[in-house]
Protein backbone atom coordinates (compact mmCIF):
# COMPACT_ATOMS: atom_id res chain seq x y z
CA UNK A 1 0.00 0.00 0.00
CA UNK A 2 1.70 3.48 -1.04
CA UNK A 3 2.62 5.35 2.11
CA UNK A 4 2.35 2.53 4.20
CA UNK A 5 4.19 1.88 7.16
CA UNK A 6 6.66 -1.05 6.37
CA UNK A 7 6.43 -3.25 9.99
CA UNK A 8 9.49 -5.29 10.74
CA UNK A 9 9.33 -7.92 13.61
CA UNK A 10 13.12 -9.17 14.08
CA UNK A 11 12.15 -11.04 18.02
CA UNK A 12 9.92 -14.00 17.29
CA UNK A 13 11.86 -16.62 19.52
CA UNK A 14 12.89 -13.99 21.90
CA UNK A 15 10.23 -11.55 22.41
CA UNK A 16 11.21 -7.86 23.32
CA UNK A 17 8.58 -6.13 25.10
CA UNK A 18 8.16 -2.00 26.10
CA UNK A 19 9.32 -1.19 29.26
CA UNK A 20 5.71 -0.70 30.55
CA UNK A 21 4.41 -4.22 29.35
CA UNK A 22 7.92 -5.52 30.68
CA UNK A 23 6.78 -3.93 34.07
CA UNK A 24 2.89 -5.45 33.48
CA UNK A 25 4.38 -8.85 33.17
CA UNK A 26 6.54 -9.44 36.00
CA UNK A 27 4.55 -8.17 38.09
CA UNK A 28 1.43 -10.51 36.98
CA UNK A 29 4.40 -13.22 36.91
CA UNK A 30 4.39 -14.52 40.88
CA UNK A 31 0.59 -15.16 40.50
CA UNK A 32 1.20 -18.36 38.67
CA UNK A 33 2.66 -20.23 41.49
CA UNK A 34 -0.95 -20.36 42.72
CA UNK A 35 -3.15 -21.15 40.23
CA UNK A 36 -4.04 -24.75 39.12
CA UNK A 37 -5.02 -25.98 35.83
CA UNK A 38 -7.01 -28.36 36.97
CA UNK A 39 -10.84 -29.26 36.61
CA UNK A 40 -11.84 -28.68 40.24
CA UNK A 41 -9.54 -25.63 40.73
CA UNK A 42 -10.86 -24.07 37.57
CA UNK A 43 -14.77 -24.96 38.52
CA UNK A 44 -14.48 -24.53 41.66
CA UNK A 45 -13.50 -20.74 41.31
CA UNK A 46 -16.20 -20.22 39.18
CA UNK A 47 -18.83 -21.38 41.46
CA UNK A 48 -17.29 -19.67 44.13
CA UNK A 49 -17.20 -16.50 42.37
CA UNK A 50 -20.96 -16.59 41.38
CA UNK A 51 -22.76 -18.32 44.13
CA UNK A 52 -24.22 -20.90 41.29
CA UNK A 53 -23.22 -25.15 40.57
CA UNK A 54 -24.99 -25.55 37.52
CA UNK A 55 -22.65 -25.96 34.73
CA UNK A 56 -25.53 -27.34 32.63
CA UNK A 57 -24.90 -30.57 30.61
CA UNK A 58 -21.49 -32.41 31.42
CA UNK A 59 -20.19 -32.80 27.90
CA UNK A 60 -17.73 -30.40 28.61
CA UNK A 61 -16.24 -32.13 30.88
CA UNK A 62 -14.17 -34.70 28.99
CA UNK A 63 -12.99 -31.81 26.49
CA UNK A 64 -12.34 -29.51 29.61
CA UNK A 65 -9.92 -32.33 31.19
CA UNK A 66 -7.90 -33.14 27.80
CA UNK A 67 -7.47 -29.67 27.43
CA UNK A 68 -5.83 -29.21 30.90
CA UNK A 69 -3.94 -32.17 30.41
CA UNK A 70 -2.28 -30.25 27.40
CA UNK A 71 -1.68 -27.04 28.84
CA UNK A 72 -0.12 -28.73 31.46
CA UNK A 73 1.62 -31.26 29.74
CA UNK A 74 2.49 -30.05 25.87
CA UNK A 75 2.22 -25.94 26.51
CA UNK A 76 5.22 -24.91 28.09
CA UNK A 77 3.28 -22.16 29.28
CA UNK A 78 5.25 -19.12 30.84
CA UNK A 79 4.01 -18.00 34.31
CA UNK A 80 1.90 -15.28 32.54
CA UNK A 81 0.94 -17.61 29.65
CA UNK A 82 -0.81 -19.73 33.30
CA UNK A 83 -2.10 -16.62 34.53
CA UNK A 84 -4.11 -16.07 30.87
CA UNK A 85 -5.36 -19.17 29.96
CA UNK A 86 -6.94 -19.72 33.71
CA UNK A 87 -8.25 -16.28 33.70
CA UNK A 88 -9.87 -16.99 29.95
CA UNK A 89 -11.30 -20.94 31.55
CA UNK A 90 -12.62 -19.47 34.90
CA UNK A 91 -14.07 -16.88 32.64
CA UNK A 92 -15.10 -19.51 29.93
CA UNK A 93 -16.85 -21.78 33.22
CA UNK A 94 -18.70 -18.39 34.94
CA UNK A 95 -20.53 -17.90 31.66
CA UNK A 96 -21.65 -21.52 31.47
CA UNK A 97 -23.32 -20.76 35.01
CA UNK A 98 -24.55 -17.77 33.84
CA UNK A 99 -26.23 -18.54 30.82
CA UNK A 100 -27.85 -21.41 32.78
CA UNK A 101 -28.94 -19.32 35.60
CA UNK A 102 -30.60 -17.30 32.99
CA UNK A 103 -32.44 -20.32 31.64
CA UNK A 104 -33.56 -21.68 34.51
CA UNK A 105 -35.10 -17.99 35.17
CA UNK A 106 -36.54 -17.50 32.10
CA UNK A 107 -37.45 -21.59 30.61
CA UNK A 108 -38.88 -19.76 27.37
CA UNK A 109 -35.44 -19.24 26.00
CA UNK A 110 -35.62 -22.48 24.63
CA UNK A 111 -38.41 -21.70 22.48
CA UNK A 112 -36.69 -18.95 20.46
CA UNK A 113 -35.89 -20.26 17.13
CA UNK A 114 -32.29 -19.65 15.62
CA UNK A 115 -33.32 -19.03 11.74
CA UNK A 116 -31.76 -19.59 8.74
CA UNK A 117 -28.60 -17.98 9.94
CA UNK A 118 -25.64 -17.11 7.45
CA UNK A 119 -22.22 -18.71 8.23
CA UNK A 120 -19.40 -17.90 6.82
CA UNK A 121 -16.58 -20.25 6.90
CA UNK A 122 -13.25 -20.48 5.77
CA UNK A 123 -9.70 -21.00 6.59
CA UNK A 124 -8.16 -18.30 8.54
CA UNK A 125 -6.42 -15.36 6.92
CA UNK A 126 -8.92 -16.21 4.06
CA UNK A 127 -10.87 -13.03 4.11
CA UNK A 128 -13.49 -14.42 6.95
CA UNK A 129 -13.56 -11.36 8.96
CA UNK A 130 -14.16 -8.73 6.50
CA UNK A 131 -16.60 -10.67 5.34
CA UNK A 132 -18.37 -11.28 8.38
CA UNK A 133 -17.60 -7.09 9.12
CA UNK A 134 -19.24 -6.08 6.31
CA UNK A 135 -22.79 -8.45 6.19
CA UNK A 136 -22.92 -7.56 10.27
CA UNK A 137 -22.96 -3.77 8.70
CA UNK A 138 -26.92 -4.62 7.94
CA UNK A 139 -28.95 -3.87 10.92
CA UNK A 140 -31.27 -6.61 9.57
CA UNK A 141 -28.91 -8.91 10.52
CA UNK A 142 -27.71 -9.89 14.82
CA UNK A 143 -24.01 -10.28 14.70
CA UNK A 144 -21.74 -10.48 18.23
CA UNK A 145 -19.31 -8.13 18.99
CA UNK A 146 -16.01 -9.24 20.83
CA UNK A 147 -17.08 -7.51 24.13
CA UNK A 148 -20.12 -9.62 24.03
CA UNK A 149 -18.37 -13.17 22.83
CA UNK A 150 -16.25 -12.78 26.01
CA UNK A 151 -19.26 -12.31 28.64
CA UNK A 152 -22.62 -12.88 26.81
CA UNK A 153 -24.72 -12.41 29.89
CA UNK A 154 -24.23 -9.77 32.69
CA UNK A 155 -23.41 -10.97 36.05
CA UNK A 156 -26.65 -10.34 37.97
CA UNK A 157 -26.22 -6.60 39.26
CA UNK A 158 -23.32 -5.74 37.38
CA UNK A 159 -25.24 -3.26 35.65
CA UNK A 160 -24.08 0.20 33.76
CA UNK A 161 -22.72 3.03 35.84
CA UNK A 162 -23.75 6.77 35.56
CA UNK A 163 -21.58 6.90 32.18
CA UNK A 164 -23.96 4.19 30.76
CA UNK A 165 -20.83 1.91 29.77
CA UNK A 166 -21.69 -1.62 30.39
CA UNK A 167 -18.69 -3.21 32.81
CA UNK A 168 -18.67 -6.13 30.14
CA UNK A 169 -17.44 -3.58 27.68
CA UNK A 170 -14.98 -1.72 29.95
CA UNK A 171 -13.49 -5.17 30.86
CA UNK A 172 -13.30 -5.51 27.66
CA UNK A 173 -11.71 -2.23 26.44
CA UNK A 174 -9.06 -2.82 29.30
CA UNK A 175 -8.12 -6.12 27.93
CA UNK A 176 -7.55 -5.13 23.94
CA UNK A 177 -5.38 -2.13 25.85
CA UNK A 178 -3.17 -4.41 27.49
CA UNK A 179 -2.46 -6.28 24.19
CA UNK A 180 -2.09 -3.62 22.34
CA UNK A 181 0.64 -2.98 24.87
CA UNK A 182 1.96 -5.72 24.60
CA UNK A 183 1.66 -6.43 21.07
CA UNK A 184 1.76 -3.72 19.31
CA UNK A 185 1.99 -5.01 15.63
CA UNK A 186 -1.01 -7.23 16.32
CA UNK A 187 -3.67 -4.99 15.11
CA UNK A 188 -2.14 -4.58 11.52
CA UNK A 189 -3.25 -8.19 11.90
CA UNK A 190 -6.42 -8.70 12.93
CA UNK A 191 -8.61 -6.06 14.42
CA UNK A 192 -9.55 -6.38 18.48
CA UNK A 193 -11.89 -3.77 19.75
CA UNK A 194 -14.47 -4.06 22.23
CA UNK A 195 -17.02 -3.51 19.56
CA UNK A 196 -15.58 -5.16 16.11
CA UNK A 197 -17.87 -8.12 15.19
CA UNK A 198 -16.20 -11.41 16.64
CA UNK A 199 -17.02 -15.25 15.58
CA UNK A 200 -18.75 -17.28 17.72
CA UNK A 201 -15.69 -19.63 18.39
CA UNK A 202 -15.63 -17.95 22.08
CA UNK A 203 -18.74 -19.27 23.05
CA UNK A 204 -17.96 -23.11 21.39
CA UNK A 205 -14.89 -22.16 23.61
CA UNK A 206 -17.46 -22.36 26.47
CA UNK A 207 -18.08 -25.95 25.85
CA UNK A 208 -14.43 -26.89 25.57
CA UNK A 209 -14.77 -28.24 22.18
CA UNK A 210 -12.57 -25.67 19.71
CA UNK A 211 -9.90 -24.94 17.27
CA UNK A 212 -9.63 -22.04 19.14
CA UNK A 213 -7.63 -23.49 21.80
CA UNK A 214 -5.09 -24.69 19.23
CA UNK A 215 -4.67 -21.02 18.67
CA UNK A 216 -2.96 -20.64 22.10
CA UNK A 217 -0.53 -23.06 22.11
CA UNK A 218 0.89 -26.51 21.01
CA UNK A 219 -1.49 -28.83 22.15
CA UNK A 220 -1.52 -32.15 20.11
CA UNK A 221 -3.18 -34.18 23.11
CA UNK A 222 -6.54 -31.76 22.69
CA UNK A 223 -6.07 -31.96 19.08
CA UNK A 224 -6.72 -35.48 18.87
CA UNK A 225 -9.41 -35.45 21.54
CA UNK A 226 -11.09 -32.77 19.24
CA UNK A 227 -10.72 -34.63 16.11
CA UNK A 228 -12.25 -37.71 17.67
CA UNK A 229 -14.97 -35.99 19.65
CA UNK A 230 -18.68 -35.70 17.83
CA UNK A 231 -19.04 -32.13 17.23
CA UNK A 232 -22.64 -32.36 17.02
CA UNK A 233 -23.66 -31.84 21.16
CA UNK A 234 -20.85 -28.74 20.91
CA UNK A 235 -22.92 -27.02 18.26
CA UNK A 236 -26.12 -27.63 20.11
CA UNK A 237 -24.60 -25.97 23.11
CA UNK A 238 -23.39 -23.27 20.80
CA UNK A 239 -27.16 -22.42 19.56
CA UNK A 240 -28.65 -22.70 23.30
CA UNK A 241 -25.94 -19.82 24.05
CA UNK A 242 -26.97 -18.03 20.70
CA UNK A 243 -30.87 -18.11 22.11
CA UNK A 244 -29.62 -16.72 25.31
CA UNK A 245 -27.93 -13.79 23.76
CA UNK A 246 -30.60 -13.72 21.36
CA UNK A 247 -33.39 -13.31 24.44
CA UNK A 248 -30.85 -10.87 26.36
CA UNK A 249 -30.36 -8.60 23.35
CA UNK A 250 -32.52 -9.02 20.54
CA UNK A 251 -31.98 -9.98 17.19
CA UNK A 252 -33.95 -11.90 13.95
CA UNK A 253 -31.29 -13.36 12.23
CA UNK A 254 -27.70 -14.12 13.21
CA UNK A 255 -24.34 -13.51 11.06
CA UNK A 256 -21.84 -15.80 11.87
CA UNK A 257 -18.18 -17.00 11.09
CA UNK A 258 -15.31 -19.33 12.42
CA UNK A 259 -12.81 -21.13 10.18
CA UNK A 260 -13.21 -24.58 12.51
CA UNK A 261 -16.61 -24.94 10.50
CA UNK A 262 -14.92 -25.85 7.66
CA UNK A 263 -14.12 -29.37 8.95
CA UNK A 264 -17.59 -29.34 10.63
CA UNK A 265 -19.77 -29.18 7.73
CA UNK A 266 -22.35 -32.21 8.83
CA UNK A 267 -22.87 -30.51 12.33
CA UNK A 268 -23.83 -27.35 11.09
CA UNK A 269 -25.93 -28.93 8.74
CA UNK A 270 -27.69 -31.37 11.54
CA UNK A 271 -27.99 -28.11 14.33
CA UNK A 272 -28.26 -25.28 11.36
CA UNK A 273 -30.59 -26.92 8.49
CA UNK A 274 -31.80 -23.84 7.19
CA UNK A 275 -28.40 -21.58 7.15
CA UNK A 276 -26.68 -20.48 4.40
CA UNK A 277 -22.67 -21.33 4.39
CA UNK A 278 -20.58 -18.95 2.60
CA UNK A 279 -16.99 -20.03 2.03
CA UNK A 280 -14.17 -18.02 1.75
CA UNK A 281 -11.07 -19.08 -0.74
CA UNK A 282 -7.59 -18.33 -1.41
CA UNK A 283 -4.34 -19.56 -2.33
CA UNK A 284 -3.09 -21.84 1.05
CA UNK A 285 0.07 -21.01 0.43
CA UNK A 286 -0.63 -17.33 1.30
CA UNK A 287 -2.75 -18.78 4.26
CA UNK A 288 0.33 -20.91 5.71
CA UNK A 289 2.39 -17.91 5.62
CA UNK A 290 -0.27 -15.45 7.07
CA UNK A 291 -1.38 -17.84 9.85
CA UNK A 292 2.00 -18.53 10.87
CA UNK A 293 3.21 -15.08 11.00
CA UNK A 294 0.02 -13.91 13.12
CA UNK A 295 0.19 -17.37 15.61
CA UNK A 296 3.84 -17.00 15.96
CA UNK A 297 4.01 -13.67 17.12
CA UNK A 298 1.07 -14.09 19.44
CA UNK A 299 2.68 -16.98 21.16
CA UNK A 300 4.90 -14.29 23.28
CA UNK A 301 2.08 -13.67 25.95
CA UNK A 302 1.98 -18.08 26.05
CA UNK A 303 5.29 -19.10 26.12
CA UNK A 304 8.93 -17.50 26.83
CA UNK A 305 10.69 -18.57 24.07
CA UNK A 306 8.05 -19.15 21.10
CA UNK A 307 9.45 -21.74 18.55
CA UNK A 308 8.26 -21.07 15.22
CA UNK A 309 9.33 -24.57 13.42
CA UNK A 310 7.08 -26.09 16.39
CA UNK A 311 4.25 -24.34 15.76
CA UNK A 312 4.55 -24.93 11.83
CA UNK A 313 4.44 -28.31 12.50
CA UNK A 314 1.38 -28.35 14.35
CA UNK A 315 -0.46 -25.93 12.34
CA UNK A 316 0.28 -26.87 8.51
CA UNK A 317 -1.19 -29.93 8.50
CA UNK A 318 -4.15 -28.33 10.55
CA UNK A 319 -4.82 -26.07 8.55
CA UNK A 320 -4.85 -29.46 5.42
CA UNK A 321 -7.63 -30.51 7.98
CA UNK A 322 -9.76 -27.75 7.61
CA UNK A 323 -9.30 -27.82 3.37
CA UNK A 324 -9.60 -31.52 3.38
CA UNK A 325 -12.87 -31.99 5.79
CA UNK A 326 -13.90 -28.84 3.14
CA UNK A 327 -13.41 -30.71 0.24
CA UNK A 328 -14.84 -34.22 1.79
CA UNK A 329 -18.00 -32.51 3.22
CA UNK A 330 -18.90 -30.37 0.64
CA UNK A 331 -21.47 -31.94 -1.14
CA UNK A 332 -23.59 -31.77 2.47
CA UNK A 333 -24.35 -28.21 1.60
CA UNK A 334 -27.07 -27.52 -0.61
CA UNK A 335 -26.30 -25.84 -3.49
CA UNK A 336 -28.79 -23.21 -2.95
CA UNK A 337 -27.76 -22.81 0.67
CA UNK A 338 -23.75 -22.01 0.14
CA UNK A 339 -22.12 -19.69 -1.42
CA UNK A 340 -18.61 -19.33 -2.95
CA UNK A 341 -16.31 -16.20 -2.60
CA UNK A 342 -12.46 -15.30 -3.57
CA UNK A 343 -10.37 -13.60 -1.66
CA UNK A 344 -8.72 -11.63 -4.31
CA UNK A 345 -12.33 -11.18 -5.98
CA UNK A 346 -13.81 -9.49 -2.34
CA UNK A 347 -10.50 -7.71 -1.06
Amino acid sequence: MSGATEIVIDDWRDPVFSPAARELLELAAPMAEHLSLSEDAILGQASADLGLDDFGDDGFRAPLRALLASLRDEAGLSAFGTINLHTQLVQLARNRLLVEDQIARHPEILDIEIAAPIIVAGLPRTGTTHLHQLLAADPALRSLPYWESLEPVPIPGDAPGADGIDPRWARTAAACEFMDLAMPHFKAMHEMTPDHVHEEIALLAMDCSTMYFETQAVLPGYRDHYLADDPVPHYRYLRRVLQVCTFLRGGDRWVLKSPQHLERFDALRTVFPDATVVITHRDPAEVVTSMLMMLTYAARLMVDHPDPSAIAAHWVPRLGDLLDGCRRDRHLLAPERSIDVRFADFM
